[in-house]
């Protein structure tokens, strides 16, 4: 099963994983949101999170139009459940 960062919600791999304070990889965060068991961005809202993965979404230029569209329809309700926002 595919996991996802619990910030964000971007696909989480072994390529970017953050990292926790000891410097051991985070299985549970990636590498835009948590470094050195601290949040990059420590005062982002859900709101301002939303905005930001539609709009990295919408700037993927190797997603098809449909996909975008039903990625960018699902993403509020999935961030939603996100450890960080749930």
């Amino acid at each position: 099963m595919e996991k996802f960062c619990q910030s964000c919600g971007m696909p989480l791999t072994a390529q970017n994983q953050g990292s926790e304070q000891d410097g051991t990889k985070s299985n549970q965060y990636c590498q835009l949101c948590y470094v050195d068991g601290q949040w990059t961005e420590p005062t982002i809202t859900f709101e301002q999170m939303l905005e930001k993965g539609i709009a990295g979404i919408r700037a993927d230029q190797t997603t098809g139009k449909m996909k975008q569209w039903f990625l960018i329809k699902s993403y509020p309700m999935m961030l939603k459940k996100m450890r960080r926002w749930a």
